[in-house]
């Protein structure tokens, strides 16, 4: 692994990645077996994606204020917590909509926080030169979770309902334990000392909320790989569904649909593996285009009704997904200041998956009235904007592959006194340097100590191109 503090969190989320998936599963399937309502198993998944879509702006601020290691703790104990209640009402008997709908939106703010806090955790834990390399394993590591998770979780239910959720509740337990011996020194955001009326104070919390898009927005090429992404997140959604569809021939075999989402998974998993190579190979023009191109051409043949073939194109086009995260998360690390560090974060991944729930909706209606061939074409076709686009254009093919190249190194600035309401915006965009560790344990010495090396190499990380959209 890359250095202790890396392998410590890797590992806790390896864990905790697997056991969420597995009770996202399991968690509508105890509704259903409790209450015989497919609505309200559908309620509780639908409450998962409101309080997701609520909680992520907040939770970029909250993680850019507070300690970040702290707020992991309380994440995964809070989580712990919700796990261990869900499998005590599961194993009384006592498990009503209700109580799931609650205990899984609680459990979705906990994640939705837990993120960016990571994501903060990590930049300050993994050099420059081999933060690459540390989000490319966390994409595996994420995408294992998505092929584990769910046939681990109805295994556990099939053994017994409240053991896939004691089973949860011990991966945050042993994430809390892995994550106590992280070394991590927090960069506070800048804050103004002066005292505000109530109207000041709501504008100025507005302001600090919407710093990250005010990050985003002023880079082009960073806006390119978001749109681009959002709309891949929103074909992963929906190519999901044309491909089952058309091997399961309309739900009357509904194990072929199975092999398309295993398929899936292998393929996210295997991206993962090579989005290293890719990223060191190839520009990020030329990995934009490339994967435009195979989405036209594979698009199409995931709904031709073939099991084999829709299984193999599924395969591949999630085989494309994991580069695109990697690009756009290892942009975020390199370039975002340390202070904006969470509210970037939370801002990319809203606007990332802003237009995915509308995948499986829109390809619904266009499989109803054109069929699943044509409408998987006029879903692709879109991709041949940007294909033709970079193809065309030199001076966007200049833009695009600023996109993760690291920007020259910046001097430790001398301390500046808080900035006033007014100036947080003009002050939020210069860098701070993190406060030196003790002599003890310096940020060298953590970095750098062979003996802290210990776990044999394994991959990892939050894919934002998944076809399952996580917090």
């Amino acid at each position: 692994m890359i250095n202790r503090n890396f392998t410590l969190i890797w590992v806790s989320q390896a864990l905790s990645d697997v056991a969420s998936e597995m009770t996202s599963l399991a968690l509508p399937l105890a509704v259903l077996a409790a209450t015989r309502s497919p609505v309200d198993a559908a309620l509780v998944a639908t409450v998962v994606g409101i309080a997701q879509l609520v909680a992520r702006l907040p939770s970029g601020l909250i993680a850019d204020t507070f300690d970040r290691r702290m707020l992991m703790l309380l994440c995964d104990g809070g989580r712990a917590v919700i796990a261990v209640l869900l499998a005590a009402a599961l194993a009384t008997g006592h498990l009503t909509t209700a109580l799931a709908a609650g205990a899984a939106a609680a459990t979705a703010l906990f994640s939705a926080v837990f993120a960016p806090a990571e994501s903060g955790v990590m930049r300050a834990s993994v050099p420059p030169e081999r933060r690459r390399e540390a989000i490319t394993r966390n994409i595996v590591r994420s995408n294992m979770a998505i092929a584990v998770g769910p046939p681990l979780g109805g295994l556990l239910l099939a053994l017994g309902a409240p053991l896939a959720f004691l089973v949860d509740a011990g991966s945050y337990l042993v994430s809390l334990a892995l994550v106590w011996k992280v070394v991590y020194r927090h960069v506070a955001r800048p804050r103004s000392t002066e005292k505000a009326s109530p109207r000041q104070q709501l504008r100025l919390t507005a302001s600090e909320l919407t710093l990250g898009f005010g990050w985003v927005f002023r880079r082009a090429e960073m806006v390119m790989l978001i749109v681009f992404a959002a709309y891949l997140n929103l074909l992963g959604r929906a190519i999901e569904l044309l491909a089952a569809i058309g091997v399961s021939d309309d739900g009357a075999h509904p194990v072929s649909a199975g092999l398309v989402l295993t398929a899936a998974g292998v393929g996210g998993i295997g991206g993962g593996l090579c989005t290293g190579w890719v990223l060191r190979h190839l520009k990020p023009s030329a990995i934009l285009g490339g994967i435009a191109g195979a989405w036209l051409l594979l698009m199409p043949l995931a709904s031709s009704g073939d099991q084999l073939i829709s299984a193999v194109a599924v395969g591949l086009v999630v085989f494309s997904l994991p580069p695109i995260g990697s690009l756009v998360f290892l942009t975020i690390t390199v370039e975002t200041p340390a202070h904006l560090q969470g509210r970037v974060t939370a801002a990319v991944t809203l606007l990332a998956v802003s237009i995915a729930w509308a995948g499986p909706g829109i390809a619904g209606f266009l499989i109803a009235g054109v069929g699943p061939l044509a409408a998987s074409i006029a879903l692709a076709a879109p991709m041949a904007i940007p294909l033709l686009a970079l193809t065309l254009s030199s001076r966007l093919r200049t833009s695009v592959n600023k996109a993760g190249s690291s920007p020259p190194p910046v001097p430790d600035p001398a301390p500046t006194p808080a900035p006033a309401p007014d100036d947080v915006m003009a002050h939020a965009y210069a860098d701070e340097a993190a406060p030196p560790l003790p002599p003890e344990e310096t940020k060298e010495s953590l970095l750098a100590a062979p003996e802290r090396r210990t776990l044999t190499p394994w991959a990892t990380a939050l894919s934002l191109t998944s076809p399952h959209p996580r917090t």
